[in-house]
């Protein structure tokens, strides 16, 4: 029997929409993944405080991935205390899993954005990193970030697999051009953005009147 291989998606999901959850999927299916956990980034250090409590933001994105059979919601990073750091997320999981190869899924754009995370240069020794293209960004790789790249950059997508972690590789996905701030906005407006969501979502964010000027 192989060892599991698992895709960790992560993000603050307020809300958690199609865009999401199409690029999920998307990337579960062209690798291969086992599963693809989509972790709830609980308290985000490099954004400002989401709108939506962790727990509302967590009942949405299970609602969002009920009927999707390789997606998981996770909420590992609500069990701990203080920032959301993706370092410690990846240590939980290497710790609970020691031999899955692990796939930690990031857009271009958040990509460009890692050598400002919390312990980044430790998180090549704990997963691979695979970087989606994204809607509506220009999905270029910063010049800053391309000789840390170099090493550990593979064309190869079976080395995901073989190996439990070490490797960057590129997987354009198909992706939908859907952003939560605008969903907030429209619906702050009065508009509706049931095409943008989980009809399950989108019925909740209606009864609870999430996102609404009182909110």
């Amino acid at each position: 029997m192989s060892a599991a291989f698992i895709g960790i998606y992560g993000g603050t999901f307020d809300p958690v929409h199609l865009g999401h959850v199409s690029a999920a999927r998307d990337i579960q299916e062209k690798l291969s993944l086992d599963t693809v956990q989509m972790v709830l980034s609980a308290n985000p250090p490099h954004r400002k405080k989401p709108v939506l409590s962790s727990e509302d933001r967590f009942k949405l994105l299970t609602l969002a991935l009920n009927e999707e059979t390789g997606l998981q919601a996770d909420d590992c990073e609500m069990q701990r205390q203080g920032p959301s750091y993706m370092v410690d997320t990846l240590r939980y999981y290497r710790q609970q899993k020691p031999k899955a190869s692990l796939v930690l899924i990031l857009g271009m754009e958040a990509f460009n954005g890692l050598q400002s995370w919390h312990e980044w240069e430790n998180i090549i020794g704990l997963a691979h990193i695979v970087v989606t293209d994204r809607a509506g960004f220009d999905n270029v790789l910063k010049p800053a970030l391309k000789e840390y790249v170099t090493p550990y950059l593979t064309d190869d997508k079976a080395q995901l697999k073989k190996l439990t972690h070490g490797k960057i590789c590129y997987q354009p996905v198909d992706s939908v051009a859907v952003s939560a701030t605008d969903i907030r906005q429209q619906i702050a407006e009065g508009k509706s953005v049931q095409h943008m969501l989980a009809e399950s979502c989108w019925k909740m964010i209606q009864q609870q009147k999430f996102y609404t000027p009182l909110n």
